[in-house]
């Protein structure tokens, strides 16, 4: 039984979710060769879409789309996909990345999270309003859902009154042949830093960790912030913006890279003096255990998914205190041992997560359910 991916988050710049997409897609391709991948034509990366032989469909209608000003690749997931399906006896289709053919009646989705609803007021409208209106409807029809963490699992029931039954934790994981160590390597910076990884928006509450910075008082100390700002999805103005207030005595120690590559973020996350992600809100909260990977010491937030992700390998904070913050990173700047027992902690909590064992978890659950209904 061939299994069909919804491959339009090769169209989108890799963030937390596409991640998930492209290493469960990788994982599948080993698992069951079959498994066919479609996306539209606008595919950013080439050299991954050609190691999953992702097969490009509904060229004619994308060009009218572009020419009308239309969000092609989301028409293309309403229109062309579910036609091509539908010609071919309406086999699963598995989507990654939160969204799928509405009108579809195969459909296994992925769930990362119900932020839109939580802080609604943090995202575009535009993006509001279409997450809205069609991820509750998605959740209630598809075959099956999976999200990335039980604490996301929780919120769909609760907040959508999706079956427990119906729901099935996936999650996320590092990659093994991306994410390898880099201390052989010298320090991108000559001066030591805290490291920050999130999109510029305020879920991730920089503007917090900025203030919280400007209070530690160690003149050769940086800030490095990795991220950009997607004002497609979310509402509020970059966090790098002159309105944060960052004071003058400190315009030169928070650093702003932008979006980096993989290798460039490994090279920060292995030389950080420690990862600092007081996020308001996750689904699971890729970047901590990322640095992880690379040997790096990490203090997140208390909050949502986060203490189900890092269990005792991490440092807690009240992401909405400000001091709390502070102590903890003065309490990790300060202890060496303490930073060597967070390290080696952080090692041990990776063993927990594997993208072969949740991508097999993916596509028994799906294999499993066509059985029954057959």
């Amino acid at each position: 039984m061939q299994i069909i991916v919804n491959a339009r988050f090769l169209t989108q710049k890799v963030t937390g979710t596409q991640r998930f997409a492209i290493n469960i897609s990788r994982e599948l391709k080993k698992l069951r060769p079959d498994t066919i991948f479609l996306a539209p034509p606008a595919i950013l990366n080439r050299d991954l879409a050609a190691e999953l032989d992702v097969k490009i469909i509904g060229s004619l209608n994308y060009r009218i789309y572009q020419k009308l000003h239309l969000p092609a690749n989301l028409l293309w997931e309403q229109i062309n996909l579910p036609k091509w399906l539908k010609k071919r006896g309406n086999p699963p289709l598995l989507s990654l990345v939160n969204l799928a053919p509405i009108f579809y009646a195969n459909n296994f989705i992925t769930v990362h999270d119900l932020a839109f609803r939580f802080y609604p007021q943090y995202f575009s409208r535009r993006f509001a309003f279409l997450y809205n209106l069609t991820v509750p409807r998605l959740a209630r029809s598809a075959q099956r859902i999976f999200t990335v963490s039980q604490y996301s699992k929780k919120t769909l029931v609760q907040q959508l009154k999706i079956p427990a039954e119906k729901i099935t934790v996936s999650y996320n994981a590092v990659d093994t042949d991306c994410w390898t160590s880099l201390h052989s390597q010298p320090s991108p910076y000559s001066w030591p830093y805290i490291l920050a990884v999130g999109a510029l928006e305020p879920r991730k509450n920089l503007t917090r960790l900025i203030a919280t910075f400007q209070k530690i008082n160690n003149d050769n100390l940086r800030l490095v912030i990795v991220g950009s700002a997607n004002k497609e999805v979310f509402k509020k103005k970059d966090i790098s913006s002159p309105d944060n207030k960052i004071s003058p005595t400190n315009q030169q120690h928070v650093i702003f890279t932008g979006y980096l590559t993989d290798p460039q973020l490994n090279a920060l996350y292995s030389h950080a003096v420690c990862f600092c992600y007081p996020s308001l809100f996750e689904g699971f909260g890729l970047p901590p255990l990322e640095a992880q990977a690379q040997g790096c010491p990490v203090i997140v937030s208390n909050r949502t998914s986060l203490p189900e992700v890092f269990a005792a390998s991490a440092l807690y904070c009240n992401p909405e205190e400000i001091n709390d913050i502070k102590e903890q990173l003065e309490t990790i700047l300060k202890n060496n041992k303490l930073r060597q027992s967070l390290i080696t902690a952080g090692y041990e909590n990776l063993k927990r997560f594997s993208w072969k064992k949740s991508a097999r978890i993916i596509a028994d659950t799906i294999i499993d359910k066509q059985i029954i209904s057959a």
